[in-house]
């Protein structure tokens, strides 16, 4: 009979002898973080080409990159949403970094305590945002990098990082990540 650790995984069962309860392999969790880094990167970029408090309305600006982390339904969005959107990836790359699995209420608790430090973050929920939009996004991201179907090339930093993480069979499956962080399969 499966156990339950099988059972949650479809079946794929860790082969490298160091994942977590949560079945999220280490190369996993380290693609997810470069993914929210170069998702940052490409936020800050955009953000400051912008002017500040434009408002983000035109429905086909926010179905492109790197607009798809607001929610395309979203109440008028301004600049400040896309910095906002930058800090809550960022909450969840430091809560990864740390160990911790970026359960959607830990990220937003963090985003109020620390509010003086995340400027922002209260607007992009404000307008329509979510913690989960972000969780959802950066899942999808990952997954694309996955099937080839990536933005920017894989790079060396994330290359050589991963070389030095044991490979396991849990590596290419982002099932685990879904069911720990509740977001749809």
């Amino acid at each position: 009979m499966p156990s339950h650790r099988d059972l949650a995984t479809n079946g794929i069962t860790c082969t490298c002898g160091e994942c977590p309860p949560s079945n999220i392999s280490g190369r996993t969790i380290t693609r997810i973080m470069f993914g929210a880094l170069q998702a940052m990167d490409d936020l800050k970029h955009e953000v400051q080409r912008l002017d500040p408090h434009t408002i983000i309305d035109d429905i086909d600006t926010r179905c492109s990159y790197p607009y798809n982390w607001i929610p395309p339904r979203v109440r008028e969005a301004h600049r400040e949403a896309l910095i906002g959107a930058h800090n809550i990836l960022l909450v969840i790359y430091i809560i990864l970094q740390d160990g911790g699995i970026p359960y959607g209420q830990a990220v937003r608790e963090l985003c109020v305590k620390e509010e003086a430090q995340l400027p922002y973050t209260s607007d992009y929920i404000q307008c329509g945002g979510s913690v989960m939009h972000i969780l959802e996004e950066l899942t999808t991201q990952v997954e694309g990098d996955l099937r080839g179907d990536a933005l920017h090339v894989d790079s060396e930093d994330l290359l050589e990082t991963m070389e030095q993480i044991r490979p396991c069979a849990l590596d290419d499956s982002l099932l685990s990540w879904r069911r720990a962080v509740r977001i749809s399969e």
